[in-house]
């Protein structure tokens, strides 16, 4: 993950319609179901047992429709004594939903499943680099190497992190004897948390600093809404002063609705990748009842409490046919 991601926060107005949140360290349980319910997944029951010898609960399991492609299961793995999350798989596979023999696919479908895995790809190494890539390593694609895409890409942004994803696209069918091998249509998508030691204790956010946070909170706004730019800028961590533009500025400020209250839902301390400590502080309109809510901003400051980030974020369920 890029070091300055909290800066790329303050410029970007999200929908937060996001499918994948892949800073396992710093995301809870929680946040990823609620991730889910936000894109209107269906919470399904694990059919099959998990064995952990490492003190991982049963995974929590999500379907999201797709079009086209093979519908989405998410599995969300976790440490049962704290809930810490161990890793998550999203897998988009044909055999969870059709079990005959020799199923093969259309062209088209084939075609639409390899250009998801393509376009995950190019998201996923926009944010954290290019991947170690693999090709053509199973035995499938020994046996029809022409009709078969076979690729792996794995990415480490740090090391205790690891993403991996992987396709295998292929009709080719053959029956001998007890043998059959049939076609396979598959991502699987992994996220790792590969921690082998403890990581950095993160300390808890006091009633002292959090209210002296709220009263930075409150001055910084009121600046906005009066589009006090230079006043607004004294506010800013030098983490991204020198980044921050007037017109993202305004664009900030016209996004966030200053003549309605807001009220605090969520306040926590959060590690960064290199070690550094940040507050998050998260508000939603008060008159907003929906659940969850329909709008929040989240608002992260430094160690020196200055703005390093802050996000106005809109709720979007997934549309489906």
């Amino acid at each position: 993950m890029k070091n300055l991601i909290f800066g790329i926060l303050f410029i970007s107005t999200s929908v937060f319609g996001q499918e994948f949140n892949f800073d396992i360290h710093n995301t809870s349980l929680a946040e990823y179901i609620k991730m889910e319910e936000s894109l209107g997944s269906e919470k399904t029951p694990t059919t099959s047992n998990h064995v952990s010898f490492s003190g991982e609960a049963q995974p929590i399991k999500y379907l999201r429709k797709e079009k086209v492609i093979p519908d989405l299961t998410a599995f969300y793995f976790f440490k049962k004594a704290d809930s810490t999350m161990s890793y998550v798989l999203y897998e988009w596979d044909v055999s969870n939903f059709e079990k005959q023999d020799n199923n093969q696919k259309s062209e088209k479908f084939q075609k639409a499943l390899i250009a998801k895995y393509k376009g995950l790809k190019k998201e996923i190494s926009n944010e954290f680099g290019k991947p170690e890539v693999k090709k053509n390593y199973s035995n499938i694609s020994r046996l029809d190497s022409i009709n078969t895409f076979v690729e792996s890409s794995t990415w480490k942004p740090n090391d205790s992190t690891e993403i991996e994803m992987y396709a295998t696209v292929s009709n080719y069918y053959e029956k001998k004897g007890a043998v059959t091998i049939n076609p396979v249509h598959r991502i699987r998508l992994y996220i790792r948390n590969q921690s082998k030691e403890k990581e950095k204790e993160i300390p808890k956010l006091d009633e002292k600093k959090l209210t002296e946070l709220e009263r930075i909170k409150t001055d910084f706004f009121t600046a906005l809404s009066a589009r006090d730019l230079p006043k607004s800028k004294e506010f800013l961590s030098d983490l991204i002063i020198e980044k921050v533009t007037d017109e993202q500025i305004n664009m900030l400020i016209d996004n966030i609705n200053f003549d309605r209250q807001t009220e605090l839902i969520y306040s926590g301390v959060q590690m960064g990748i290199d070690g550094s400590m940040f507050t998050l502080l998260q508000y939603k309109y008060s008159d907003d009842n929906s659940s969850p809510p329909s709008e929040m901003i989240k608002l992260i400051f430094d160690d020196k409490d200055k703005v390093v980030g802050i996000q106005p974020i809109k709720m979007q369920s997934k549309i489906t046919d």
